[in-house]
């Protein structure tokens, strides 16, 4: 995304356009998913000159304004993901990459089955679906490596 692609956005978003915001939700766009911590590293870590603080807090801002989702994270951590549509995760947890996937009747279909069983008294607020996976070594595969 450009940066003028985010300056209008975080404008649109009633936000002043200012670099850390600028650096954040850049990332965030190159990223596409990333803790806060990950995110802390891929803009420099302790040689930057933005504090883990700070980029927390412009990504709980950034996530109030609706440009980015909080989602729940498959290694116990919170997770901000840049694509807010509906959308499904595949985590490979022997590279811990995220990959998004859309498949629109899987989630209805989920969703329409989890209205049914949820109990009295709770609103469903949105159906994530996340797919947990690894590689799989074949067994033609090490023969060609050999």
């Amino acid at each position: 995304m450009m940066e003028e692609e985010i300056r209008t956005r975080l404008n649109q978003c009633g936000f002043k356009a200012t670099p850390q915001r600028m650096r954040v939700y850049a990332a965030m766009c190159r990223l596409g998913h990333a803790s806060a911590d990950a995110l802390y590293h891929f803009l420099g870590g302790a040689s930057s000159t933005m504090s883990l603080a700070t980029v927390y807090n412009v990504l709980e801002s950034l996530t109030e304004a609706g440009l980015l989702v909080q989602r729940p994270s498959f290694s116990n951590k919170m997770f901000f993901d840049v694509n807010t549509a509906p959308h499904g995760h595949i985590y490979r947890q022997d590279s811990q990459e995220i990959t998004d996937f859309t498949d629109e009747s899987l989630r209805q279909a989920v969703e329409a089955r989890v209205r049914e069983m949820l109990p009295e008294g709770l609103a469903l607020d949105r159906v994530e679906v996340q797919v947990v996976c690894h590689a799989v070594h074949s067994p033609q595969a090490e023969q060609v490596e050999s």
